[in-house]
């Protein structure tokens, strides 16, 4: 008796595991459904900043990411990078593609794929890095700004000292 009563309960849990893998696999549809979203998104935009990208190439501006410190490309805007900080990915404009770069491998360079882009929560991160290209002049004016104030309080106190002798 014990026997039946165990194996109609494995039953029951093997049907409730099939259930669960069904939603489970649904899940996973969905999340590439939005992935292939964000990324066709993340094109779009980068689509109709084009004219800007390619003006900030033609005047060899530096690219750089709101969100990763020091970090510059001639290629193109930042999307991100990876978490040992090996990996940089950038929208090569002058290719019109994603690649990844190897900071750790004289910056070779292979492309890079929608996963690599936009999975993981990385869409964001591609996002104002590409958006921030409309922000970068106004940024380099703001860094110039700071040198040029530092540049002459150091003369003018410096002046002031050599005066006071």
């Amino acid at each position: 008796m014990t026997e039946k009563f165990k194996v109609f309960d494995r039953e029951k849990i093997i049907t409730k595991y099939e259930g669960l893998k069904l939603i489970y696999e649904e899940k996973e549809k969905q999340i590439e459904r939005i992935i292939q979203e964000q990324y066709t998104l993340l094109l779009r935009t980068i689509d109709k900043l084009q004219p800007e990208l390619v003006w900030l190439i033609q005047r060899n501006y530096y690219f750089i990411h709101p969100g990763f410190g020091n970090y510059k490309s001639r290629k193109g805007p930042i999307l991100r990078v990876s978490e040992d900080a090996r990996y940089m990915y950038v929208y090569d404009v002058k290719k019109a593609e994603l690649v990844k770069l190897d900071m750790h491998d004289d910056f070779k360079e292979c492309l890079a794929n929608a996963h690599e882009v936009v999975g993981n929560d990385y869409f964001m991160h591609s996002m104002e890095g590409v958006l921030y290209t409309r922000e970068l002049l106004s940024e380099y004016n703001n860094r110039i700004n700071t040198i040029l104030v530092n540049l002459e309080d150091q003369l003018k106190n410096y002046h002031d000292i050599v005066n006071n002798l």
